[in-house]
């Protein structure tokens, strides 16, 4: 939930009410959640994410980021909504991210597998988020299609 829903008198907002750029927000933290594996946040408890939100804090960056996404993530998280971007610029970044993709090499798929049966995660018919990360060290592109968003 971006900062302006949680708190809306500290933006100058009398209602909590959704928008083009609560929604931005929200975009950022699915994408994160889509290519990680985890909710942001997943280790604390709703309470304390609202502070952290409200505090400025954002998720960690994870294995699997292109840094350009990265970024991306980090304009549709700033604090001021009228700061972030429109969601046309963030499915060109997704599609310029998703062309330029390249697999790791197989020994970097062993590493963030470890533990994990790679024979469960090549089935992409009912493929989960938690399993997105192994997804695409499988050669799945999780973006084939960003239109698909809108």
């Amino acid at each position: 939930m971006s900062p302006e829903l949680i708190a809306p008198q500290k933006f100058g907002l009398e209602t909590s009410r959704p928008t083009k750029s609560s929604d931005c927000y929200a975009l950022g933290m699915v994408i994160y959640e889509t290519i990680c594996g985890n909710l942001p946040f997943h280790k604390y408890t709703d309470l304390t994410v609202f502070v952290k939100v409200l505090e400025g804090e954002r998720p960690p960056q994870e294995v699997g980021f292109a840094d350009s996404l990265w970024e991306m993530l980090e304009l549709c998280w700033k604090s001021q909504p009228s700061a972030r971007p429109n969601v046309e610029d963030v499915l060109q970044c997704l599609e310029r991210v998703s062309r330029s993709w390249e697999p790791p090499s197989p020994d970097a798929h062993r590493e963030v597998d470890k533990g994990v049966d790679s024979d469960s995660l090549s089935d992409t018919s009912g493929m989960s988020s938690r399993f997105i990360p192994s997804a695409m060290f499988h050669g799945l592109s999780v973006f084939h299609s960003p239109a698909s968003f809108l």
